[in-house]
């Protein structure tokens, strides 16, 4: 009789484990992030749920279980990180040991979330990846213990790059009229204003206004009909600076006239030398040279034999 006894108790004790092994087969935890990548002083809420009720019938009434995170990675969490869900209450969290535990007053027989806890990461990490576990899990009905398989969830740590400030890009003249190059500006026809020279120009990325101040040859500013010369200075924008050179404009009147005539023929006797913008704007012929042909051509255009384009 006795050894009836101890059969049967060892079935009994069998059939128990047996359905406690069954339970915990059949639930599960899921940990779900709210975001799978992250920068640095950025934050992800990890969802705690448990799913696959079948073999509970008595509802859930306690759990508890580990949190598992990379310290290097993410700030300290503390109790105030975690939010019970679903009437899930009284949660205790061990900062130490990353242990918690909630209870509920009415049972959880039906799929659930559980509890959520957020994680900040710390500023300035290095480009990873992490997991974030809920381990260790343990509910109880009231009459066992029931373990849970650990749940995790994987996070991207995105290395925050640094942004280069924009560099700001040239400023910068064109022109298909004139020709721009070493600081000058050449080939103006005679007679040619202010508001010509403009039109005839193109700017780009020049963001001051005025975008070009004009100044005569003797540092006087000039007006919008004011007539270019061979000296006048401009300004372009905040980095550009250039001297124009008007054609045949030697004495810096801004026309063609006899006094520049004068002036180119003793040059090429060398009798008085032209220099520097002024032997620029003596070479009418542009074969960079100052010849007894930018005479001639001279002559011809003071007596429009010869028309500038």
């Amino acid at each position: 009789m006795k050894k009836k006894v101890m059969i049967i108790t060892g079935l009994m004790a069998f059939i128990l484990l047996a359905t406690s092994l069954l339970a915990a087969a059949n639930l599960k935890a899921e940990a779900k992030a709210s975001v799978s990548e992250l920068k640095g002083g950025e934050e992800v809420t990890i969802t705690l749920r448990f799913d696959e009720y079948q073999q509970i019938t008595e509802g859930l009434n306690a759990y508890q279980a580990t949190l598992e995170y990379d310290k290097n990675l993410f700030e300290e969490v503390t109790q105030e990180d975690f939010v019970c869900l679903n009437d899930w209450e009284k949660l205790q969290y061990n900062q130490a040991t990353g242990e918690f535990v909630a209870i509920k007053k009415i049972g959880s027989a039906e799929p659930e979330d559980v509890v959520s806890i957020t994680l900040k990461t710390k500023p300035k990490v290095k480009a990873t990846t992490t997991e974030i576990k809920i381990k260790d899990i343990v509910t109880s009905e009231g009459e066992r213990d029931i373990s849970i398989a650990e749940a995790k969830s994987t996070i991207n740590i995105i290395e925050e790059q640094e942004e280069k400030p924009e560099e700001p890009k040239p400023e910068k003249m064109t022109s298909t009229k004139y020709t721009i190059a070493n600081g000058y500006v050449e080939r103006i026809l005679p007679n040619t204003t202010v508001a010509q020279f403009r039109s005839n120009v193109t700017l780009e990325n020049v963001t001051t206004e005025p975008q070009i101040v004009f100044t005569d040859h003797e540092g006087m500013p000039l007006a919008e009909n004011g007539k270019i010369t061979t000296g006048t200075k401009i300004k372009v924008g905040k980095t550009l600076q250039y001297t124009l050179v008007v054609i045949g404009d030697t004495d810096s009147d801004g026309e063609i006239t006899i006094n520049d005539m004068a002036e180119l023929k003793l040059h090429i006797i060398e009798k008085e030398k032209l220099e520097g913008i002024k032997l620029k704007a003596a070479d009418i012929d542009r074969d960079e040279e100052v010849t007894i042909n930018d005479l001639a051509q001279m002559k011809l255009i003071l007596i429009d034999l010869l028309k500038l384009e």
